[in-house]
Formats: C-alpha cells, structure tokens, sequence
C-alpha cells in the first residue's frame, strides 16, 4: 500500500510541476498583420526599386518609387486592401515562402523579403 501511495503521489507532483511551467508562444499568437512589415522586391521584374510596408493598426502605408498608397487589412481575407480608385486590390502573405502576393486584375506579382 505505501508504494502505490508513493507512485500516486510522484505523479501529481509531475502533473502539478508540468501545469506550473511557462507557456511557449503559439504561431497563432503572432499577429498576422505584422508580417507584411518590411522591405520587398519584385520577383517578377529586375526593378532595383524595393516597396517598403509601414503599418499603424490595421492601416498600412505602402512606398514604391514615386507612388504611395494605403491599405487596410481585412482580417476575413487575411490581406491588405488597397483601395485604387477603381477597385480593391487584394495584398496577401504568403507563410510558406515568406513572401507577399498582390493580385491586380488578371495579374499576380510576388514579391520576396529584402535581407538586410
């Protein structure tokens, strides 16, 4: 009887040790606008111009060469939403290759993170 005592009482401990442990961040804890933040290229062209993304909430500030734009991030599409004038454009992060994708019209361009 002492040892079954002793084994139920080593396992609680082991139990009660492993709830008490720190919490690792989950990728699902990462905020997902935060990964358009940054500096791209274009891999569909040889431009040495970089397009530069800036975010404040959920408004993004978009800088390429002489153009400037704004988006916002629409958290159903999981994309940044820039209004034209003429129709929405559609700007997503793509996980799996770390790079963004803006699809205008009948168009894709990718564009991959500028290592610095």
């Amino acid at each position: 009887m002492k040892t079954w005592t002793e084994r139920l009482l080593m396992v609680l401990l082991i139990g009660a040790v492993g709830a008490c442990a720190p919490d690792k961040p989950k990728a699902q804890d990462v905020n997902p606008r935060d990964h358009f933040v940054g500096e791209w290229k274009s891999d569909d062209t040889n431009s040495q111009t970089h397009t530069r993304i800036q975010r404040s909430g959920d408004n993004f500030f978009i800088h390429e060469g002489l153009n400037d734009l704004t988006g916002i991030y629409d958290s159903t599409a999981q994309a940044i939403m820039i209004d034209n004038g003429v129709k929405k454009i559609p700007v997503k992060y793509l996980p799996e290759t770390d790079q963004i994708l803006v699809s205008g019209g009948s168009r894709d361009a990718k564009f991959s993170r500028v290592k610095k």
